[in-house]
């Protein structure tokens, strides 16, 4: 009769541990893809892919960052409403950033220009102080009725904000320029609306 007991605690055991280990390797096998908002997010080698539906047509960005890692970014409500309000967007970098911040600047305009035809804008990257005759300077001052200006720029705090009109892209570091930049891109495709 022990041994009768000894068998069955010893199946119920194993059948634990297997339970157990097949959840956790589901899990870490799935851990890096998830629904976000109705919107299907996996893990890549870059960076992440977002397949989102913009008027029903579906585009698959790829993103350095995926929406829950910035949705602790603060964003002015009124960014999203301010960039699309114009046909025209100028993307500025101090000239001593680095390529993160480049970077981020061409990730915003593939989704904002008329590259993949989501927003249309023309889009410009621009500089912030003069470094050749190819590259226009632009600053906040450089607002028309028709043309907007980002300005991606180190700070005390990471968060997107309108300064005026000006739309500033802010991080404490370049790396963290960059997660307020994909902020913005899920904010303006109201993917993350926080």
């Amino acid at each position: 009769m022990n041994t009768d007991k000894s068998t069955v605690i010893a199946v119920i055991i194993v059948i634990v541990i297997i339970v157990t280990a097949s959840f956790v390797i589901y899990n870490i096998r799935h851990r890096d893809n998830y629904i976000y908002k109705d919107f299907k997010v996996q893990k890549t080698s870059f960076g992440w892919s977002v397949l989102a539906f913009v008027n029903e047509q579906p585009y698959l960005l790829n993103l350095r960052y995926d929406p829950k890692s910035v949705e602790n970014i603060t964003i002015d409500k009124n960014v999203r409403k301010q960039l699309l309000s114009k046909s025209t967007v100028y993307l500025t970098v101090n000239t001593d950033m680095k390529g993160t911040s480049v970077i981020a600047a061409v990730e915003i305009a593939n989704i904002i220009s008329r590259k993949l035809g989501i927003f249309n804008i023309e889009t410009i990257g621009a500089l912030t102080g003069y470094v050749n005759n190819a590259t226009p300077v632009i600053t906040c001052n450089n607002i028309t009725p028709k043309a907007n200006v980002i300005w991606l720029r180190t700070g005390l705090e990471t968060k997107v904000f309108l300064e005026k009109e000006c739309i500033i892209i802010q991080g404490t570091t370049e790396e963290e320029i960059a997660r307020a930049a994909d902020r913005l891109i899920y904010e303006v495709l109201t993917i993350v609306d926080k």
